[in-house]
């Protein structure tokens, strides 16, 4: 008797051996249950496709080095140029991983260990991709603020820390003008559910949901708040706890891919004979190439001493 999938692929009835029969179902499933589940997606444009190596170049002032001038009736209108920031190649990084069904997992519906497979193949994709971003931060070199203090101690302003956070991206200034502005604005919180908890939690936060307020509470609503300081928020149980980034969506960086993530048709990798091959099993394989780089590391800021 055919026993109910989970959520990952609907409430029909459907069998393992089912399933394999055609090669695109679980390849299909794993593109769908991914889509919009990538946490780097959230925080960067698409910089477009590349050929392995993409080259560019870190901002620099958002103006021209001369201010317009008056000019008189017949005068030539002068010319102004720009500072170009440093350049930058990245070389694009292949990452994949595949997962194999066995020929008893077919022959006895073991539809559990096909879920168990699956979900973790995808849940090391979505991980890969947050140990990305968080590398691309760090090649940067983004600003980094230091808190009042750990957010755990009586004495601790998390709100304020977040508001420090994002003074220091609105008045950053170019590397090569001081009095040039880049003109940044945070709009993203980028952190760990542990971490937001801690914020939350503090008495410095838990004051503005006194009296008439305290229903909107957060804490017993035991919902995630959408916005905070008017900043986006967005969660990763694979941020480290104790680390928090406060950036500008869509500016801070960009994704270029080479190769877009892929999955592969299920096959029989020695030949296939009705049974699996040689080895009695088909697999399903998910890859691709692609480069996360942080070009405006001044619109992210990342809270340090938020943990003791």
């Amino acid at each position: 008797m055919a026993e109910h999938l989970t959520s990952a692929y609907g409430g029909d009835m459907i069998t393992v051996d089912e399933m394999m029969k055609d090669p695109h179902f679980i390849p299909e499933r794993i593109l769908e249950n991914l889509d919009g589940a990538f946490l780097e997606a959230a925080l960067f444009r698409n910089g477009g496709p590349n050929d392995g190596v993409v080259a560019f170049r870190e901002a620099s002032a958002a103006f021209l080095n001369d201010d317009s001038e008056e000019v008189a009736e017949f005068a030539e209108i002068p010319v102004s140029d720009l500072n170009r920031g440093r350049l930058h190649k990245v070389v694009g990084v292949k990452t994949a991983l595949g997962v194999r069904i066995s020929y008893e997992m077919r022959r006895f519906n073991q539809i559990d260990q096909l879920n168990l497979r699956i979900t973790a193949l995808q849940n090391t994709m979505i991980k890969n991709g947050v140990e990305a971003t968080l590398a691309a931060f760090r090649g940067a070199k983004v600003q980094e603020v230091a808190v009042t203090a750990d957010w755990e101690a009586n004495d601790a302003d998390p709100m304020r820390d977040i508001r420090t956070a994002k003074r220091a991206i609105s008045s950053a200034k170019a590397p090569d003008r001081d009095d040039a502005l880049m003109g940044y604005k945070a709009d993203l919180l980028v952190v760990n559910e542990a971490t937001l908890d801690a914020a939350l939690f503090h008495e410095s936060v838990q004051r503005f949901y006194r009296g008439n307020v305290a229903v909107e509470n957060p804490i017993y609503q035991g919902i995630t708040p959408q916005m905070i300081g008017g900043l986006r928020v967005v969660t990763s149980q694979y941020i480290p706890e104790g680390e928090a980034y406060i950036m500008q969506s869509g500016v801070a960086g960009f994704i270029s891919d080479a190769d877009p993530l892929t999955v592969t048709p299920m096959y029989s990798e020695h030949g296939e004979n009705g049974y699996g091959g040689a080895n009695q099993s088909w697999r399903v394989d998910a890859f691709r190439n692609r480069v996360i780089a942080v070009d405006n590391p001044r619109a992210v800021v990342k809270l340090v001493g938020i943990e003791p």
